[in-house]
């Protein structure tokens, strides 16, 4: 029969920000409390709910397994006299470790003979171990805000009501803050009672006949399966893929989750739906239902257990509809507000102190990515420098003031219900995107170029205030805006230089009066911290580390650097390119510290030389053609072609010539037939790594 221990810690209602912290800390500290101790174990589940937390173990040993020792003495030289009788330092080893001076004996150790005893340590029982590392564990833990109760000798998450602790059938003695383990556990706040526990197997069943189901997992396919039960009764939908935090928080809510489905006042209806299902969801976290793919006035609730349905509608019912009349009113009254009086309303709200207020941030925007957009030969700039100055117009609305969730959105609605274009009002929604590292960037043009321009602006601008981000701290989400940059950038093929967009963003600031903003001192730090961003980016596509340690040096150009790390992954592992790159090292290695690119075709001398220059000069032209098509893979193949004739070079000429004019042109040629790679990347990391 498999030995089984089951502890529960019994608290005041947990803060649902700690749950996903004590589940990390036990499983964490139980499992290397385990492996400390030799104990092994077949599964382990952490369970937690808003009144408790523990882990039930399965398939534990009867005992720690026993352990041999071996102790090391005196040298054999000391340990006897010259009759071959015991010493006192033999006799007091032997002593000292309770055995006969004839149990000891004796080993070769580096070349001496030394007195060794050895012995059998017998493994603890499970029981005993058990009740040490649990009080020790749980005592030890850490949260982000603890109570103290009492007389304030205590400080815990929150204060510990009851401890149950069991191994088998027999209880795990211990203490946590005054209160003793028991097999007493208790069910739901006000549909459970006092449960005697018998068995750890028994723990769960018990505990759901008393209304509390303590794996967390568990009432979240509860939550999901009560929603699916009332989506089929009512003829009504949930979105759970869009809910899913919303089914999380519940679930740290409720040890018994149970739906009800309730009515708020149909008038409410002509609220675009995004207002409705924040609203439901923000004051009384439930689901907003749908049908034939429009809200309906319908929702889904969960209260903690069971009670009168009519009761539990009825008052989330009053809170909603009382809710939504504030909706209502703030958008209505939003709505009359035309966007130029907005535009003044964003000089009041402040940006960042030294950067400004909003309508600052949006005219640099605005401006930023019209230049932008001229580069990338977009015709229509009126649109984009539109979008760029509209695109924070709803942060002073009442709406985004009651709900910041809907900034953006409520920006998309008012501009297209003041009649601006598709693209003026989309721009505004979708411009705060990709809003992560994994998020999708819009598919909007126009939203790209203003999303590109306002995250430079950030940049640019929090750099130049000497506000950069730590190794641990990035209050501005400046990586975040920093990868969308990128992402930007390489997702649609924009061939832009970063060095010239940053000088561009800094311009605009002191062309707007912010002459506080210099870039110069911190570029170094900017574009290592680009750098870091693309390096990221490059390792998720499982890129090798060799390539992309050679194109960071083309970090200015990050469409470049990206698909040339792309193609050099599939060359580095042909034989054809790594023998390629063994010829191009000499030609690397010899013109390095050569100052000059410049030579003279017409000083050649030697056959082998004159060849490969004209090699060179058929390479280079469609090396140079294939770059412009962004065809790294072509570049590449072109360079490899150079190969024979390097080699044929290298066994033929001698570069260091006596002659100073010589060795001069043919180290200046060597180093312009180098420099070629550099326009891919770093050659030296492909072969010093």
């Amino acid at each position: 029969m498999l030995n089984r221990a089951i502890f529960e810690i019994g608290v005041e209602d947990l803060p649902p920000s700690e749950f996903d912290n004590i589940r990390a800390q036990l499983e964490e500290g139980l499992k290397k409390s385990m492996e400390k101790n030799d104990l092994n174990f077949l599964s382990m589940n952490i369970f937690i709910s808003p009144r408790r937390f523990g882990a039930y173990i399965v398939g534990l040993p009867d005992k720690q397994p026993d352990k041999k020792e071996k102790r090391k003495g005196p040298p054999k030289k000391i340990c006897f006299d010259g009759n071959n009788q015991p010493t006192k330092a033999l006799e007091g080893f032997a002593k000292s470790q309770g055995v006969q001076v004839k149990d000891v004996k004796f080993e070769n150790n580096d070349g001496a003979e030394y007195a060794y005893i050895e012995s059998v340590k017998a493994g603890e029982p499970t029981k005993i171990i058990l009740q040490n590392i649990i009080p020790e564990l749980i005592t030890n833990m850490n949260f982000a805000k603890s109570m103290r109760w009492g007389k304030g000798n205590y400080t815990f998450v929150r204060p510990v009501h009851w401890v149950l602790g069991l191994y088998n059938r027999e209880i795990l003695e211990f203490e946590i803050f005054d209160e003793k383990s028991s097999n007493k556990s208790y069910g739901h706040r006000f549909f459970g009672e006092e449960i005697l526990i018998t068995n750890p197997q028994t723990f769960f069943s018990e505990l759901k006949k008393n209304y509390v189901i303590p794996l967390y997992e568990e009432r979240i396919e509860v939550i999901e399966r009560e929603i699916h039960e009332l989506e089929e009764q009512n003829n009504i939908k949930i979105s759970l893929e869009e809910h899913e935090d919303l089914i999380q928080e519940i679930a740290k809510m409720t040890e018994f989750p149970k739906g009800v489905v309730g009515s708020f006042d149909e008038k409410y209806l002509f609220l675009p739906p995004e207002i409705i299902i924040v609203t439901v969801r923000h004051h009384q976290r439930s689901f907003v239902a749908m049908k034939d793919g429009k809200v309906i006035n319908k929702y889904i609730a969960f209260q903690d257990g069971f009670g009168r349905k009519g009761n539990v509608t009825n008052g989330y019912t009053r809170v909603i509809n009382a809710r939504l009349d504030d909706a209502a009113f703030y958008y209505e009254d939003d709505l009359k507000a035309d966007i130029q009086k907005r535009l003044e309303d964003l000089k009041s709200i402040t940006y960042q102190v030294e950067l400004g207020n909003y309508r600052e941030k949006c005219e640099r925007i605005s401006t930023l990515s019209s230049k932008i957009a001229e580069k990338l030969g977009f015709e229509n700039l009126d649109v984009v420098k539109r979008a760029g100055l509209l695109c924070k117009i709803d942060i002073p609305s009442k709406v985004v003031y009651e709900f910041p969730e809907l900034q953006g959105i409520m920006a998309r609605i008012y501009l297209k219900h003041k009649g601006e274009t598709e693209d003026v009002f989309l721009t505004a929604q979708e411009h705060y995107k990709p809003l992560s590292e994994n998020d999708e960037i819009s598919q909007n043009l126009v939203a790209n170029l203003v999303s590109l321009a306002d995250k430079i602006d950030d940049l640019v601008g929090y750099f130049g205030i000497g506000k950069i981000p730590s190794g641990s701290k990035d209050p501005f989400g400046l990586r975040r805006k920093a990868f969308g940059i990128l992402r930007i950038l390489i997702s649609l093929d924009w061939d832009l230089n970063l060095k010239e967009l940053i000088d561009l963003s800094e311009k605009t600031f002191v062309e707007s009066g912010k002459s506080n903003i210099s870039i110069k001192s911190v570029e170094n730090e900017l574009i290592n911290f680009l750098s870091n961003r693309l390096e990221t980016i490059l390792e998720r596509e499982k890129i090798s580390k060799e390539a992309i340690n050679s194109v960071l040096i083309n970090i200015y150009k990050p469409l470049r650097a990206y698909l040339a790390a792309k193609s050099l992954d599939k060359f580095i592992k042909k034989e054809e390119f790594r023998d390629f790159i063994i010829a191009f090292q000499r030609v690397n290695n010899i013109s390095k510290n050569h100052k000059s690119h410049e030579y003279n075709g017409r000083l050649f001398i030697e056959e082998e030389e004159k060849t490969l220059f004209q090699k060179y000069l058929e390479v280079k032209s469609h090396f140079e053609n294939c770059l412009k098509k962004l065809d790294y893979d072509g570049a590449i193949e072109s360079l490899i072609y150079l190969k024979e004739n390097i080699d044929r070079y290298f066994d033929s000429i001698f570069v260091m010539s006596e002659d100073e004019s010589i060795r001069s042109n043919r180290l200046g040629f060597l180093k312009s037939l180098s420099a070629l790679f550099y326009e891919i990347g770093d050659v030296e990391k492909l072969y010093k790594g």
